[in-house]
């Protein structure tokens, strides 16, 4: 989910929320075996936050500096794992990243941003056989990045998927955007 109100860019009103909710549905027959929460923003990094009322502090942490404009952006990870399988279904609050006092000076560039997500990985035994891998880290999209991905194994061309979490999606800087594994888009 995303912290800021409405979609950033040169020109875009330059606020951002320090909350923001997304409701969880799992079919009844999924059983969770691992939740992890992301959570990024401009500037240099808040690692103290809550989800429905309960602190967390990062256990790990990313940041980077975007080469071409010197401005430093940063990503947190925390193992929510009992958290989830207690709560289940349901609305998660995300709160206290406040990143008010930061963004000014990423609004001129657009790259003002806060935001998370919670990767949910879980079992059901009426799916197909997967291969499920967890890669993490924050890089910055220059004009070409390739992510070489070790022990990924995909046999079936059909019905193979991927899903990424990207904070930066913005029209406004939108590229030739492909995702290519082994050379086929």
């Amino acid at each position: 989910n995303t912290l800021n109100p409405n979609e950033n860019g040169p020109g875009a009103p330059c606020s951002i929320l320090t909350n923001s909710a997304s409701t969880l549905t799992l079919d009844a027959s999924d059983t969770i075996e691992a939740a992890y929460l992301y959570w990024a923003g401009s500037g240099t990094g808040d690692f103290d936050i809550s989800l429905n009322g309960t602190a967390i502090a990062a256990s790990r942490r990313f940041a980077l500096t975007q080469p071409s404009s010197g401005l430093p952006f940063f990503s947190a990870f925390a193992n929510i794992t009992s958290q989830v399988q207690t709560t289940g279904n349901g609305l998660y609050t995300f709160a206290d990243l406040d990143l008010t006092g930061v963004i000014p000076n990423y609004c001129g560039n657009g790259t003002n941003f806060g935001g998370w997500a919670i990767i949910v990985i879980y079992k059901n035994d009426a799916l197909p056989l997967n291969q499920l891998n967890v890669y993490d880290g924050l890089e910055s999209v220059p004009s070409v990045l390739n992510i070489t991905l070790d022990n990924l194994n995909v046999i079936d061309n059909e019905d193979a998927k991927i899903g990424f979490l990207a904070w930066e999606g913005d029209r406004s800087i939108a590229v030739n955007e492909t995702l290519r594994i082994n050379g086929n888009i």
